[in-house]
């Protein structure tokens, strides 16, 4: 047969596209040479190490792609790069791309921060206080005076007033006199808490003073004067003491006076009691002088 020629002529090669054409004959003439021990000659082996390297060309089998061997014994990625397989074949090589997987999505923002903070703080705030807008009124140094009480009968009280008169001493001694119709009912002797001596007054004071600055005097001097009546004297100072006289110019009668020396005591409300050593109606004058 024309195979078995082949096989026994050196020269085989010259035929090579004859053998190409008998391709069943060639599978079958690689697969003896596979399978036999004998040795090749020299083109035999030639021929041989085309089939199996894939390289074997002719003018007709030019543009047949070489298919991937799921055996092959190395898995080449892009031509260049391979990776050992794990079949007991030959080099396949594989023209496809392969593309990373998806880029992990961007990670999640950042939280929202937190805002700024204010570049322009609050001023502090201002360490001294305003003043109050409408502080309270200072209080009246000379309050109005109570007007002076109707007569009334029975023992000295403080809940009457006299006849008003405000002054801070500095008048004293300018006969500034005060002149006024007096009377007396009420026997002193009768009265709690009041010096226990003979003279009759009535229940409102004769004189109701609001002195200041009393303490710039050594002594004040009170005189009660009178024509033609025996008078008597009761002063409270502002201490809520009673001083008391009667007959200062023994034997007339016509007089009474009381020298205070504690002046401050007489700051305040002092009120003055006139009367008479027996019950009645009297004129008297009221005389206030400064003692140094």
């Amino acid at each position: 047969m024309a195979y078995q020629k082949f096989l026994k002529n050196e020269h085989g090669a010259a035929t090579v596209d004859w053998v190409v054409v008998m391709a069943a004959l060639v599978g079958l003439g690689v697969a003896v040479t596979n399978q036999t021990d004998a040795a090749l000659t020299t083109e035999s082996q030639n021929i041989q190490g085309e089939f199996q390297n894939g390289m074997f060309e002719t003018a007709w089998d030019s543009s047949l792609a070489v298919q991937p061997d799921q055996d092959a014994g190395t898995t080449c990625t892009g031509g260049t790069s391979c990776d050992p397989g794990t079949g007991s074949g030959g080099t396949t090589l594989w023209t496809g791309t392969t593309t990373d997987p998806d880029p992990d999505p961007d990670p999640d923002p950042d939280p929202t921060p937190d805002p700024d903070p204010d570049p322009t703080p609050d001023p502090d705030p201002d360490p001294t206080t305003d003043p109050d807008p409408d502080p309270d009124p200072d209080p009246d140094p000379d309050p109005t005076p109570e007007p002076a009480s109707a007569p009334a009968a029975g023992c000295p009280s403080t809940n009457y007033f006299g006849v008003p008169i405000a002054s801070d001493g500095s008048d004293f001694g300018n006969n500034n006199d005060y002149t006024l119709r007096t009377s007396g009912y009420t026997n002193l002797r009768s009265c709690s808490g009041l010096p226990n001596r003979r003279g009759f007054f009535d229940a409102n004071p004769s004189f109701t003073l609001t002195l200041s600055d009393m303490e710039q005097f050594n002594r004040v001097q009170f005189l009660i004067e009178s024509t033609n009546c025996d008078t008597t004297l009761l002063i409270r100072d502002a201490s809520g003491t009673f001083h008391f006289n009667d007959d200062f110019n023994f034997p007339t009668h016509t007089r009474s006076r009381l020298i205070l020396n504690d002046t401050a005591s007489l700051n305040g409300r002092v009120d003055i009691w006139i009367g008479r050593y027996n019950p009645g109606q009297c004129i008297s004058t009221l005389e206030i002088r400064e003692r140094n």
